[in-house]
């Protein structure tokens, strides 16, 4: 739904009309539905709620109640099934209760000129329905019209102000509609930077997370989800967007967002061939990652740590990280750290001329890839265990290839479970 969808009455327009009005606009609908669509009952409820607000001097949240039921009568598909009805009102009735009360308390704030405390109330009233799939259009309508407020009463570079970009900046990419969310994002940083105001109010800054750090946290996942859209396709734009998402973790001074950033820098790093910062990149989040307990992390960075000790050819550290990962995986020979640990041994084991080791060591990783179900991971282990049986065989498995290509257009997954099956004298890969 777009945010032009719905009009917001006193907001972005200005009111026209007045009781008889409402009534009237409801009433249109009557004669629109058979004699016998169960839908009439609804008319008289909607009526009184509007009615109700209007006439307790709340016309904003009169008309705005009345736009949400007509968006509700245009969009809902008409049933003549009692109890589907019933439902539906019950339904309706427990939302339109809500926003009756909720609309009624934000209006006698912005009559009386409280208005941070109207902001505050309409962000209150969104957070209430973000978290509701078939909902999610109210949260965005409601967050719409905190800006809106924000703007006409000069709260901008406020705090109430900044929290209304974030929660809607987050609510945005949650829904991957990132230009939008960078964007609302980084409004909300630079009102919100050099200020010490916590997340949730009246707990303090020692309480609450401060909301320039969650903010900071919001922009690491924008800005990374930048980078995943541009990985294959702008390798400037990607470059650009890595090192601003770890900018931002290293900001937000969150040791669980810093080890995340460190993990995909580091990668980024090695991708570049700068192994001794990527090995830097990993020694910090293994840090980060004990602050916090996450000990499958300090077992994966021990991986990624010996992987750019053996690129360095410093051996001596890579066997002594390569122990201690074996000594964390021995209760479980199932876990993703242990299927990692194989290939790394693998890998090392081919790039020294024992193929037999190696190709023990990368069938023992595909097993435990296809126990979790991981399938990409399953198909590399794959690719590694067929190098080790011998280049020899790689002609089959070039022929096989051309043949399913030919055959009809194919996914690149489905060419390679297909290029895998190929026996390697007469052993299958599973």
């Amino acid at each position: 739904m777009s945010a032009s969808s719905l009009i917001r009455p006193g907001l972005t327009t200005a009111i026209v009309g007045h009781l008889p009005a409402i009534k009237s606009r409801l009433r249109k609908k009557v004669p629109l539905l058979t004699f016998q669509d169960v839908r009439r009952a609804r008319i008289p409820f909607y009526e009184a709620l509007a009615s109700e607000l209007y006439e307790g001097g709340c016309p904003n949240a009169a008309f705005l109640l009345l736009q949400l039921i007509e968006f509700e009568h245009d969009h809902v598909p008409p049933t003549s099934d009692p109890s589907i009805e019933e439902k539906r009102l019950k339904n309706s009735k427990n939302l339109l209760n809500f926003l009756f009360k909720s609309l009624r308390e934000a209006e006698g704030h912005k009559n009386e000129q409280r208005f941070a405390d109207e902001v505050e109330h309409l962000l209150k009233i969104g957070r209430s329905f973000q978290d509701d799939a078939q909902k999610r259009w109210i949260a965005r309508q409601f967050f719409l019209i905190g800006l809106d407020r924000c703007a006409d009463c000069q709260l901008e570079g406020s705090r109430i102000g900044t929290l209304v970009k974030y929660y809607y900046g987050s609510f945005l990419l949650k829904d991957q509609i990132l230009d939008e969310a960078v964007q609302m994002l980084e409004s909300a940083e630079s009102w919100a930077s050099g200020k010490s105001w916590p997340l949730d109010e009246g707990k303090g800054i020692f309480g609450s997370q401060l909301l320039i750090s969650e903010i900071y946290h919001q922009l690491f996942l924008a800005y990374s989800a930048m980078c995943e859209r541009y990985k294959l396709t702008d390798a400037m734009q990607f470059d650009l967007y890595i090192q601003l998402s770890h900018e931002a973790a290293v900001k937000s001074n969150l040791d669980a967002v810093l080890c995340e950033s460190y993990i995909k820098y580091g990668d980024f790093q090695l991708d570049q061939g700068n192994h001794r910062e990527a090995l830097n990149c990993y020694k910090q989040a293994s840090k980060k990652a004990r602050s916090t307990n996450a000990l499958d992390k300090v077992c994966k960075l021990n991986i990624r740590m010996a992987a750019a000790h053996r690129s360095l050819n410093e051996m001596k550290d890579c066997e002594i990280l390569l122990r201690n990962v074996d000594s964390m995986t021995s209760c479980d020979r199932k876990s993703e750290c242990y299927a990692e640990l194989q290939l790394l041994n693998g890998e090392i084991h081919f790039w020294n001329g024992r193929l037999p080791e190696a190709l023990e060591a990368f069938n023992e990783a595909r097993d435990v890839y296809k126990h979790l179900q991981m399938e990409s991971k399953m198909i590399q282990a794959c690719c590694f265990a067929a190098l080790a049986a011998g280049e020899t065989h790689f002609g089959q498995y070039a022929k096989l290839v051309k043949k399913v290509e030919f055959q009809g257009p194919i996914s690149e997954n489905e060419s390679l479970f297909k290029l895998l099956q190929w026996n390697v004298d007469n052993v299958p890969f599973w």
